[in-house]
């Protein structure tokens, strides 16, 4: 009985405790559009757009694409998820809008929604094929629309999950041709009330891979970096984002100055292949990152920017809050640069005091459309541009102040319930403690009662009950063991299929080098075989054939004798018919006759004579080739 109450007691005090331990949120933590503008400064350039504000270009090679280069596909509960290796990944692929520049190529407009991906999805004919988002289009009605579709990338949907996925890419002369063949994936994934973009669902991959795809828990990182995979969950840090409309990066480029000085320095071009040159764009940071900028084509924010900046430099866009986002189905996350509920560490009347005048230097309201239609905002070119100067430092002072007492705030309204749920945890700690220590007493006044009365009885009781809190104690350790090995087995699972797989590919090419060396001894054997019957046939062939060839040689020597005796006749003949020609005219007739029968015994046996020299050509030939051919088949001396 004692063990089974301090059992009992133990388990409720775990209890109060798993109770009063905190939740984890989606994301603890909180950052500013300017922490996106630091961040990101080490690894790109910030580049000032007219169309779209502050974009970022990243310091990447020739081969760079967003959702294509250095990284892969999981799945996770929020959909597919991509994985990139680059340190600033957790940011741009994953926040944000990706759209290709026909002069710097390809950018990155920030946004303040987390999501597993900004891309879009189509399948069919055995491919899986996805494409960033731009801000301009939807991709779900754009197929066919010029540059966009060299932004599509395919791949088999049998490696959609492979580490090395960039491996089994289609050639990008395939990818229009692919396109035609395959429809939208308009695939949502709900998680916590919100919709995400998720792609192709497990069940209609597990067709391919003929195995159910993991899917990984996301996790929240503490710090930016690379984002790091598990056997079962990814960490990423995806803190919220809140808007400030004094965020800037500390060095920013003027997109239009710096082509208008440079039209012959193109970083990209466009069309039906994106064309990227990396020298361009390395003079385009060098430039950027110079310890004295162009004041025309570079500038420098922040309090020194301010007090140095001139009348007719660029503006920075004015804050967006009604945005418009690509259609998708279902209430899909979209990242907006506003409408979104974040926390403002400003107010929304507060607006840069540098645009709030119009060209003639009057005072007007902030503009608040798409950025396509937003007008020149530019500073009044006046006398009092010194006063404009010190407001906008003291107001971006102000600001400032304001965000820290922001923050101030929150982290300490976070160490107060900290506190708090610290006060709750002891203070739940010693209630448990002390019933567990008034049921330790109740139990022992108990038993000394007992003792008293049936102390036979109760230690039979005992020693009962302590059996059974064993064999208890027993049974879940076992159990616990049993669901670790369960576990180790499960994670292992994917790497022994491997290995198994690799070891039955190494035994098979085993297995048929072996047999490959037998075929070869066995053939070898063969030929020598093959050869010494060959070579017995060859000597007897090559006996009957001289035998032929005598034969024929003595018949041509006969026929050669019997043409010169033919020869000599004729020439008698013809010196008796020239002796006789002058006595015998009336004859000339019949001699002629007979001249005409010579001459064809004569053509009949230069024919003969001919035939003979062929015959015996050919032979002298099929004798050459038969030596030729038996001095191949005699082995070598060595052997």
């Amino acid at each position: 009985m004692k063990t089974l109450k301090k059992i009992w007691g133990i388990s409720l005090l775990v209890m109060i405790l798993v109770a009063a331990a905190p939740r984890a949120s989606f994301a603890q933590d909180y950052i500013t559009e300017q922490d996106f503008y630091d961040a990101l400064a080490p690894y790109g350039t910030w580049v000032y757009d007219n169309n779209y504000g502050d974009v970022w270009l990243p310091d990447v090679d020739e081969t760079f694409r967003p959702y294509q280069t250095a990284g892969y596909w999981i799945m996770t509960e929020y959909g597919n998820t991509w994985v990139s290796d680059y340190p600033w990944g957790w940011a741009t692929f994953h926040y944000g809008r990706w759209r290709f520049d026909d002069y710097y190529g390809w950018e990155w407009i920030p946004g303040y929604e987390w999501a597993p991906a900004w891309v879009s999805w189509r399948s069919g004919s055995g491919y899986y094929g996805w494409a960033p988002l731009s801000p301009d289009i939807d991709f779900s009605m754009s197929f066919g629309s010029g540059n966009y579709d060299a932004y599509w990338a395919f791949a088999p949907a049998a490696y959609i999950y492979s580490p090395s996925i960039y491996n089994y890419y289609v050639p990008r002369s395939r990818t229009v041709g692919i396109i035609g063949r395959t429809r939208v994936i308009n695939n949502t994934y709900v998680y916590n009330g919100r919709s995400y973009i998720g792609g192709p669902r497990a069940s209609d991959v597990e067709r391919y891979t003929h195995k159910r795809p993991a899917v990984y828990q996301v996790t929240n990182a503490s710090r930016p970096g690379s984002i790091a995979v598990g056997s079962r969950s990814v960490s990423i840090f995806r803190p919220r984002v809140s808007q400030s409309q004094n965020a800037r990066p500390q060095l920013v480029v003027d997109a239009k100055a710096y082509q208008d000085r440079n039209p012959n320095v193109r970083i990209a071009r466009g069309g039906g292949s994106l064309s990227f040159n990396r020298d361009n764009a390395q003079k385009l940071a060098a430039q950027a990152r110079n310890a004295n900028p162009n004041s025309g084509v570079v500038r420098v924010n922040g309090q020194q920017g301010q007090q140095n900046q001139q009348p007719g430099e660029f503006q920075r866009r004015p804050q967006q809050n009604n945005t418009t986002a690509p259609v998708q189905r279902g209430n899909v996350a979209q990242p907006a640069r506003g409408n979104v509920n974040t926390t403002q560490p400003v107010q929304q009347n507060q607006v840069n005091p540098q645009q709030n005048y119009n060209n003639s230097g009057q005072q007007r309201a902030p503009y608040r459309g798409r950025p396509e239609n937003r007008p020149n905002v530019a500073p009044p070119r006046t006398q009092d541009n010194n006063a404009v100067q010190q407001q906008q430092a003291v107001q971006q002072q102000n600001d400032q102040q304001q965000r820290r007492a922001q923050f101030d705030q929150q982290r300490q309204v976070q160490q107060q319930q900290q506190a708090t749920q610290q006060a709750q945890q002891q203070q739940a700690a010693q209630q448990a403690q002390q019933q567990h220590d008034q049921q330790q007493r109740r139990a022992q006044f108990d038993q000394r009662q007992v003792q008293q009365q049936q102390q036979a009885t109760q230690q039979a009781q005992q020693q009962q009950a302590a059996q059974q809190a064993q064999q208890q104690h027993d049974q879940q350790q076992r159990r616990a063991q049993f669901d670790q090995q369960r576990q180790a087995q499960q994670q292992a699972a994917q790497q022994a299929q491997q290995q198994q797989a690799d070891q039955q590919r190494r035994a098979q090419f085993d297995q048929q080098r072996q047999a490959q060396q037998q075929a070869q001894q066995q053939a070898a054997q063969q030929a020598q075989q093959r050869q010494a019957q060959q070579q017995a046939q060859q000597q007897q062939a090559d006996q009957q054939r001289r035998a032929q060839f005598e034969q024929q040689r003595q018949a041509q020597q006969q026929a050669a004798q019997q043409a010169q005796q033919a020869e000599q006749q004729r020439r008698a003949q013809a010196d008796q018919q020239r002796q006789q020609q002058a006595a015998q005219q009336e004859a000339q007739r019949q001699a002629q006759q007979q001249a005409a029968q010579r001459q064809a015994q004569q053509q009949a046996a230069q024919q003969a004579a001919q035939q003979a020299a062929q015959q015996r050509q050919q032979q002298q030939q099929q004798q050459q080739q038969q030596d030729q051919q038996q001095q191949r088949r005699r082995p070598p001396a060595g052997n």
